[in-house]
């Protein structure tokens, strides 16, 4: 694993619980893998990871953790009888958008793919 939950603690981060960080920061790892040219890697195909690599790590794990607790959802409307509203904050990113622009901004051009 890249990042401990210790590092995770000692990152500024607490919204993962310790008994399911491990499950998240997997998770993280493994999406952030798919972004990563092979010759970025070590020879277990492993990320070499910076601490602003680990935090970019943190954030998608949270990102992750918060989208399966649903504690980033939003009421968008509602209704009683006759009546409803909507209400429209724009477009929300996909996980998979979300986590590309996490990338952009922990992890440099030369460790990424063009074009993430």
């Amino acid at each position: 694993m890249y990042v401990t939950y210790r590092e995770y603690q000692n990152l500024g981060y607490s919204l993962i619980p310790e008994n399911e960080f491990s499950r998240y920061a997997t998770m993280a790892e493994k999406s952030a893998g798919r972004f990563i040219p092979k010759n970025k890697k070590d020879k277990r195909g492993r990320i070499a990871v910076t601490k602003d690599n680990k935090r970019g790590l943190c954030e998608i794990a949270d990102l992750y953790y918060g989208e399966k607790s649903q504690t980033n959802r939003k009421i968008a409307g509602f209704s009683n009888e006759n009546y409803r509203e909507q209400y429209f904050e724009g477009a929300r990113l996909s996980i998979r958008e979300q986590v590309r622009e996490i990338l952009g901004i922990y992890f440099t051009q030369e460790q990424l793919y063009r074009g993430v």
